[in-house]
């Protein structure tokens, strides 16, 4: 990066408060990761207001910030004024993005998308220099940030875009200006600002907004909402692609270790290994590839490609500990990837070992929050899930679910994770084959850490 003070200042449509002649080669919301000739961005925040923390900014290092404060004080570093600095942010990422000459590959869904990046950047990266959006930056701070990493030489860019409410996948759709846009999943996710599902679907078709004139769209051909006229009406105007179940033409379980695939695209044969366990993994891989493809990524790049891939932290990963398996799957939650974690879970069910199901709280479900719950209780049941270990508020109807189906002494409920913790060796056995999930604010992954020490 190396931009001028002037360049940005006309870039945000803001206004210069002192001189500097100073150019800007990194960018920051955060005081304390600065490199040299850093740009502050101040964030408000619920908790913490980052207009706060400019003396400590220029103290770590920066040359300037911006400032929505239109009284601001001389804080010893030039200052930019701005009516907001997250739109700012935003407009001079899409700036900045504008200046390269790259190919940018989009992705969201409700479930998945985090995943599926991950995948096609392994893939991309076998043929083009390829940035990425880094762990799951994915919303208008997150993106942004992801898009300063460009350089000079670099020819691919994936971005992640995430969404709590309509109108924000619209906004990063705009900013990242993709060639190429993937959906991998309509959900319920996020339903608690949403009437239903097809709202939900409305929201993440917003990607295709910013999309290039002669854009693709990848779309998941397995899913009903993708497939339907509402997505169809909507992405007409582009080259829309639908990878569905006809184009996996095998693909072989490896137990925990994921699935052996032959996938066929346009007459093309891929082969290759997905190392995460689980039947919709196969279709995120399905995605990834067609997307490697149309890029022009040769079959044998992919097949390296997903040599290379390693599951993202949290996300379905697998360790043997305690003589047990632990399955953690403790990022996020929907109701959708519990049940793939139930599928999961089954197929390691045989005669030595049982299979338990640690299920936590699901977020953002809002008024669809009890029956899914009480839902995914009666799945886990009919499923054959040998215990149940139901943690939190609403995974009370979870436990619900699963004893008005089965045994009542199959399953156990606890208030907390902390409960759960002082209790757990009472509970699991040896041999015991245990799937762990739940939202990220139910803190699992001190479950996880219990369990694998």
């Amino acid at each position: 990066m190396n931009l001028s003070i002037k360049e940005i200042v006309k870039a945000v449509g803001g206004r210069l408060l002192g001189e500097s002649e100073a150019m800007i080669t990194s960018i920051s919301t955060d005081t304390r990761k600065f490199a040299p000739n850093a740009l502050f961005v101040p964030i408000a925040g619920e908790v913490f207001d980052g207009h706060d923390f400019i003396q400590q900014a220029k103290d770590n290092g920066a040359v300037c910030a911006l400032t929505e404060k239109k009284n601001a004080v001389d804080e010893g570093i030039p200052l930019i004024y701005v009516q907001s600095t997250r739109r700012a942010l935003m407009d001079l990422a899409g700036y900045y993005r504008q200046k390269h000459d790259i190919t940018v590959v989009a992705v969201t869904g409700s479930a998945g998308k985090t995943t599926t990046k991950d995948m096609m950047y392994h893939i991309l990266a076998r043929k083009y220099k390829t940035k990425k959006t880094m762990g799951n930056f994915n919303n208008d701070i997150g993106l942004p940030l992801s898009i300063f990493q460009l350089e000079s030489d670099d020819e691919v860019l994936v971005l992640e875009m995430g969404m709590n409410h309509a109108n924000e996948i619209h906004e990063l759709s705009l900013i990242g200006a993709p060639d190429i846009a993937v959906i991998t999943h309509i959900g319920d996710a996020h339903i608690e600002n949403f009437e239903n599902r097809e709202g939900i679907l409305h929201a993440k078709l917003e990607i295709v907004d910013g999309l290039k004139p002669n854009g693709k769209v990848v779309l998941n051909g397995d899913d009903i909402l993708l497939t339907g006229e509402i997505a169809k009406d909507k992405v007409k105007h582009f080259d829309a692609l639908y990878p569905h179940s006809e184009n996996i033409i095998q693909a072989e379980p490896m137990g925990l270790q994921g699935s052996r695939c032959h996938f066929r695209w346009r007459d093309k044969d891929l082969f290759v290994d997905v190392h995460m366990p689980g039947t919709h993994m196969v279709m995120n891989a399905l995605l990834a590839a067609v997307v490697g493809l149309e890029m022009g990524v040769s079959p044998e790049e992919i097949t390296k490609g997903f040599e290379d891939f390693e599951p993202p932290k949290g996300r379905l990963t697998v360790a043997h500990t305690h003589h047990m398996t632990i399955i953690s799957d403790v990022y996020n939650s929907n109701p959708a990837a519990v049940r793939e974690g139930i599928k999961v879970l089954q197929k390691e069910k045989n005669e030595h070992n049982r299979t338990v199901a640690i299920l936590g709280d699901i977020g953002e479900l809002g008024h669809v929050a009890v029956p899914r719950h009480y839902e995914l209780g009666v799945f886990a049941a009919e499923s054959g899930i040998d215990l149940l270990i139901a943690i939190g508020e609403l995974s009370c109807n979870m436990y619900e679910g699963f004893i008005k189906s089965t045994a009542k002494d199959k399953a156990v409920y606890f208030e907390t994770v902390s409960e759960f913790l002082t209790h757990w060796k009472d509970l699991l056995k040896p041999n015991d084959v245990v799937l762990i999930k739940a939202s990220r604010s139910m803190t699992f992954e001190n479950i996880t850490n219990a369990l694998t020490k």
